[in-house]
């Protein structure tokens, strides 16, 4: 056991953590600090992340707390490769449920870090302050929780603020103050950049340097947004003073037209206009490129009407924003369609935990007012440069990752990988049943009915032949079939190490998991580990992250069939599931 004095720095060491847990214990959604502290997003039962000797204090509180009540204490926990923290905690029991489920809400904050992180802002506002104090041009920004627009001046390390009041009463007091329509013009640019939180924008506005406006200066304004800790949009930037005959050209994608003005995100002309300047910038970065769109949205407007439909629309932009919070441009470009391309996301398993964060916050945005009422995306992901060097390409394979999604039962995202989904050009056939969903269903019976004839005229000798179609087809990667003593008569696919489940196959653990139809179906391997360890253990050696299993009895022979997935989480569609379900039965027949 390590119980850490001081990690900063450390991978798996965060400043704090938002996590909601049910009863039982289970970390049904958490923010993206505490997801990278625990190290996985699925299967989290908070217990396990306690250290042994607090469990019993924990749970005093925690099962004792009612409606309304607070409480607080120093609590270990554990991160994802073993090492121990202090936390300072607070348990919330608000009164909210989930899915009917009451929950907790605990906050923790990581002392270490804490220290850390306090130590190290504390030496950066004296560097900042600074630097800017060589700086000769002014700062602005605006609150959009406060309301309050400020200006500032660094001199000799200190800060003055000339202006600093509420937006609404500085557009009131300037107005008389403008000689022509163009300032009236400009300065309402200024403004709608401000309330909407704009990103990446530049303009010409005059603006007065004290609060009793008697004098406007001409400047250059340039400004981005971000999101404060409670994620409220503040925007900030700087003025440059400029005469009148400054007539700079603004990006379209920085113009106040470039915003869509029903969720305030980036309409699809400037989405596409910034992602291939920043493609043909060649900034040596990788840019995930994501569009997504709202699961079954038609029902949901049929069914609740178009002004909840908006609300839903305005709902999604608003958790996009605030999860990815300046690593990247968002956009809508129309409908339910969304999109993002980032800037300042490495990794996919940063990206994962982005899309993963964001998916969970949106499909309890409702809970509260509307039962069972849950919102899923479905998103398809591409790389650049690695799965294309434009535009256009980068958003073939994404938008065909995107339908994949919906093909396989939506509420998901795939990451676009040319060895499982082919290419653009080599799979078109492939690319136009998957993009057709009405004729999908029809088209998939149609392939599990042709390798039911060929195995049943040919028998096994066809099964790699078969089973090389049926990857291609649905989203797994390997098959392994095992006899009634648990030995391995068949596997297909590219497996890192094969699992040996004779103690697995005679368990009454694993067993019983089985339904009355013979199935079981483990859409991440992560909700293993929390009923079956030492089975999490093996299936997390072997590269495998979620599987579904049948069995069947033929002529007096059990055979167990296993379709697995690796490297990243899934959830067949109960289509797939019964065609896998009679395939194995016709496979079982030829063993």
């Amino acid at each position: 056991m390590i119980i850490s004095e001081n990690y900063f720095g450390k991978e798996n060491c965060v400043a704090y953590g938002d996590v909601l847990i049910r009863r039982n214990y289970e970390v049904i959604k958490a923010d993206e600090h505490f997801y990278h502290f625990a190290g996985k997003v699925m299967g989290i039962n908070f217990l396990d992340v306690l250290h042994p000797d607090n469990i019993r204090d924990f749970r005093a509180v925690f099962d004792t707390l009612k409606p309304g009540q607070k409480s607080r204490m120093i609590i270990l926990l554990r991160n994802g490769i073993g090492e121990y923290f202090w936390s300072d905690m607070t348990l919330s029991n608000s009164g909210k449920k989930l899915s009917g489920n009451d929950v907790i809400e605990a906050r923790c904050f990581f002392l270490s870090a804490v220290e850390s992180r306090y130590i190290m802002a504390r030496d950066n506002l004296n560097k900042y302050r600074t630097l800017l104090s060589l700086y000769k041009n002014y700062l602005f920004d605006y609150n959009s929780k406060t309301g309050i627009f400020s200006l500032y001046l660094y001199r000799g390390n200190q800060c003055s603020s000339p202006v600093k009041c509420d937006l609404e009463q500085l557009k009131e007091r300037t107005q008389a103050l403008f000689k022509n329509e163009t300032e009236k013009k400009e300065f309402a640019c200024f403004y709608n950049y401000l309330k909407s939180g704009s990103k990446s924008f530049n303009c010409i506005v005059s603006l007065p340097l004290n609060d009793n406006c008697d004098e406007l200066h001409r400047f250059k304004a340039n400004g981005d947004s971000l999101f404060s800790e409670d994620k409220y949009v503040i925007t900030a930037g700087y003025l440059e003073m400029v005469d009148s005959n400054v007539n700079d050209v603004v990006p379209y994608y920085a113009t106040q037209e470039a915003v869509d003005s029903g969720t305030g995100l980036l309409n699809k002309k400037a989405c596409i206009e910034y992602t291939r300047e920043v493609i043909a910038s060649e900034d040596n970065k990788v840019h995930y490129m994501i569009i997504f769109d709202v699961d079954n949205f038609k029902t949901i407007n049929d069914n609740y009407g178009h002004l909840f439909g908006d609300e839903v629309l305005n709902k999604v932009a608003g958790i996009i924003n605030s999860n990815l919070n300046g690593r990247g441009i968002a956009g809508r470009f129309g409908g339910d369609e969304f999109y993002i391309f980032t800037n300042n996301i490495k990794t996919e398993e940063d990206l994962r935990v982005l899309l993963t964060t964001m998916r969970k916050e949106l499909q309890f945005a409702f809970e509260d007012r509307l039962e069972d009422f849950k919102l899923t995306l479905s998103i398809g992901v591409s790389l650049f440069p690695k799965d294309g060097t434009d535009y256009e390409e980068l958003f073939k394979k994404a938008d065909k990752c995107l339908y994949l999604a919906k093909s396989k039962g939506k509420n998901r995202f795939i990451i676009y990988d040319e060895n499982k989904h082919g290419t653009i050009e080599t799979n078109e056939l492939h690319v136009h049943k998957v993009l057709d969903l009405s004729e999908h269903a029809e088209y998939m019976s149609g392939v599990i009915s042709d390798m039911i004839l060929r195995i049943m005229s040919q028998g096994k000798s066809v099964l790699d032949d078969v089973m090389k179609n049926l990857l291609e087809q649905i989203e797994i990667d390997g098959v392994r079939i095992y006899d009634e003593e648990a030995e391995l008569v068949y596997q297909f696919g590219e497996y890192k190490k094969i699992p040996d489940m004779k103690s697995i196959l005679s368990n009454e653990t694993f067993l019983n998991r089985y339904n009355k139809n013979n199935l079981v179906s483990i859409g991440s391997v992560y909700s293993v580990e929390a009923w079956y360890k030492e089975f999490y253990t093996m299936l997390s050696d072997c590269n495998i992250m979620a599987f579904l299993s049948v069995w069947f009895e033929v002529n007096g022979s059990r055979y167990y069939f296993f379709y697995d997935v690796f490297n990243h989480n899934n959830r067949l569609n109960d289509s797939h599931k019964n065609m896998l379900i009679i395939l194995s039965k016709i496979i079982a027949s030829v063993l």
